[in-house]
């Protein structure tokens, strides 16, 4: 027969429910007020996100450098959605016509645009210094995939910052409030609470196991103690993971799906994510602050860009913008920030029908705490000769990538020193970017 959750809880209850408990219920919420909620959402656009076809001047003198560089790729400036905001450097932006459906919360104020943004481990735009040091590894896909997720200059240490951030501020709950739909990743490791991970539908069955004497043989086996250190932890573990992903599955399920979700990958993964939220305060989580890494792929570009990139951003969009629909359902809105990070940005210089590894790009931040009606940064000069050129197109950012999660960070409830977060930030005048 199938395995049904309630024969696995009472399956578990009988082996002894404390010795599968999770680890991390022993942890507590010290740093949140019993009336403090709030949430990060990342979604990691895997590949390299071609960031300047994503937002896209739209004044004359800028417009016209923007095509000059890429005239086969370049998106029609009759077509931009138009954001009403401005940069640093009152350069006005647009936005893919694909992604319309994210001008609602533009107009609200609750979303922006993080201009020219990347890796840095020391301002490189206006150093007076001609030698100024390079992060490693630029344009190399899993090693800025790392870097986002563990700091710039944390590349060495197997934690993420999210997950140390967490250790620091001794948060936890019944389950895990580091939570993955995108597979492991290190953005959420640490040394202490254990990251859930799930698929874009939730918490898994188990299926595979289809005889109720095969499930409680595992758990037998898995709730003995054995001399051996190894198999004891692994036992444990494994005895904790079929209980926390029991647990989650069963309160899920006492969720209705959330309506005006689109059924990709990524509204898929939102929409979980928004249940999760919703159910934050029962028992089975308990969850004052709660970390979600969620992940889309496909924008490595090299070729056919322009009917594939319109069409993963158009996903981005209506998933987001599902999402922010839902939390402000939920009364939410200011307690939830949804952001996007990516490897890294794209050549300026089209490639044929592409796009090469860049270096600098942009980012979309979203929710009611977001300072909006403006962007953040300066429009960078796209011109061959300009400051910004590095290597052919690629462009250099001026904002760090460490500035834009230090500002995570910080309104998330770090009380701690972003320096200590993110050390690449000593050698910059502002640890943070003001747009919360």
């Amino acid at each position: 027969m199938k395995l049904s959750r309630r024969h696995f809880l009472k399956s578990t209850a009988a082996l002894g429910a404390t010795s599968v408990a999770p680890a991390v219920t022993g942890l507590n919420m010290a740093h949140a007020a019993p009336d403090d909620y709030k949430a990060l959402v990342c979604i990691f656009l895997f590949g390299g996100n071609d960031a300047y076809n994503m937002v896209i001047p739209d004044d004359v003198g800028n417009y016209q450098k923007y095509q000059a560089a890429r005239p086969g790729l370049a998106i029609d400036q009759n077509s931009l959605v138009p954001l009403g905001i401005e940069t640093d450097n009152n350069v006005p932006l647009g936005l893919h016509p694909a992604m319309a459906s994210l001008g609602p919360a533009f107009a609200d104020g609750n979303a922006t645009v993080l201009v020219n943004t990347g890796q840095l481990v020391e301002p490189v735009i206006g150093s007076p210094n001609p030698n100024c040091q390079l992060p490693d590894f630029l344009m190399a896909h899993n090693l800025q995939q790392t870097m986002w997720q563990s700091g710039a200059k944390n590349m060495g240490d197997p934690l993420g910052w999210a997950g140390r951030m967490v250790e620091h501020m001794q948060l936890s709950g019944t389950l895990s409030p580091l939570m993955s739909l995108n597979g492991e990743q290190k953005w959420l490791r640490n040394n202490h609470v254990e990251p859930l991970v799930m698929t874009s539908d939730g918490a898994g069955d188990y299926n595979g196991m289809n005889t109720s004497n095969r499930v409680d043989a595992m758990l037998r086996h898995f709730n003995e103690q054995y001399a051996n250190l190894f198999t004891d932890n692994y036992s444990t573990t494994m005895a904790s993971r079929y209980y926390e992903n029991d647990n989650l599955a069963s309160v899920l399920d006492t969720e209705e799906d959330l309506d005006g979700f689109p059924t990709t990958a990524l509204g898929k993964m939102l929409h979980t994510t928004a249940k999760l939220i919703k159910v934050r305060n029962s028992n089975a989580l308990q969850h004052r602050r709660q970390i979600f890494f969620l992940g889309l792929g496909g924008f490595d570009t090299h070729k056919d860009q322009a009917d594939t990139h319109s069409a993963l951003l158009g996903q981005v969009a209506d998933a987001m913008a599902a999402f922010y629909q839902e939390m402000q359902g939920q009364g939410l809105s200011n307690n939830v920030t949804t952001f996007t990070m990516s490897d890294f940005g794209r050549r300026i210089m089209a490639n044929d029908s592409g796009t090469d590894h860049g270096w600098a790009g942009h980012q979309l931040v979203m929710g009611g705490a977001v300072k909006g009606g403006k962007a953040y940064g300066k429009w960078p000069d796209l011109s061959p000769e300009s400051e910004y050129n590095y290597k052919n197109g690629r462009l250099i950012p001026e904002i760090a990538a460490d500035q834009v999660n230090a500002t995570l960070a910080q309104w998330f409830g770090f009380d701690g020193e972003s320096k200590a977060l993110f050390p690449s930030l000593e050698k910059f005048k502002h640890s943070t970017i003001p747009f919360l």
